[in-house]
C-alpha cells in the first residue's frame, strides 16, 4: 500500500547523474537514510511517487552517490534529474532536541526581535559552515547559528530569530 502523498517526506533530491549504469548524484542532509535495502518513494513533477529500493550509496564530493533497482542506465537516471526521494513520516527516525528536517522548516514564518515579520521560510540550503533559511520573496538568506538565537516553535508556525544591526540591509 502507497502512503498518503502528505505522509511523505522528502529526505534528498536527485541532482545529477554520474557513468553509465544508472547512479543519481543525490543532495540530502540525512545519508543515514539512503542505505542499501531502504524502499523509497521517487516523487518526479506530475507523475506518481514510485518505490525503488536502494541497492548501494556512497559518498561523493560533497553528495552521495545512490544506484535504485530498477534504474540500469545513464537514461533512466536522466529522467530522475530533479526527482525528490521521500519516505513516509512514520519511517523516519526520531531527532535529537532541537533537530529538524527540511520539510519541518519549510512554510513556518521567520519573525525577528527587532526586525519583526521577514517572511515564510521557502526552503532551506545546506552549506559547510552553517544551514540557511531561505526566507521570503526576495530569498533573504537568514542562518541557522545559535548566536542569532534561533528558536523554532512548530506548533505556533515560527522561528524566532535575533540578527545583528544592519543585517535587514544585506537582503
Amino acid at each position: 500500500m502507497k502512503p498518503a502523498a502528505d505522509d511523505l517526506v522528502t529526505i534528498g533530491r536527485v541532482v545529477g547523474t554520474f557513468g553509465v549504469k544508472g547512479m543519481l548524484k543525490i543532495a540530502t542532509s540525512d545519508p543515514s537514510l539512503l542505505e542499501a535495502g531502504r524502499r523509497l518513494f521517487v516523487c518526479r513533477a506530475g507523475a506518481q511517487p514510485r518505490a525503488l529500493a536502494v541497492e548501494q550509496s556512497r559518498e561523493y564530493g560533497r553528495g552521495w552517490l545512490v544506484k535504485l533497482e530498477t534504474i540500469d542506465d545513464a537514461n533512466a537516471a536522466e529522467e530522475l534529474r530533479s526527482a525528490a526521494l521521500m519516505l513516509p513520516k512514520s519511517d523516519l527516525p526520531e531527532l535529537p532536541a532541537h533537530t529538524y528536517r527540511d520539510d519541518d522548516l519549510i512554510g513556518l514564518t521567520v519573525v525577528d526581535d527587532e526586525l519583526g515579520a521577514l517572511g515564510s521560510v521557502t526552503h532551506v540550503r545546506h552549506y559547510p559552515q552553517c544551514d540557511m533559511l531561505v526566507v521570503g520573496i526576495n530569498g533573504m538568506l537568514v542562518p541557522l547559528l545559535r548566536v542569532y538565537r534561533v528558536r523554532v516553535d512548530l506548533k505556533a508556525g515560527t522561528i524566532r530569530t535575533h540578527l545583528p544591526p544592519g543585517f535587514e540591509e544585506l537582503r
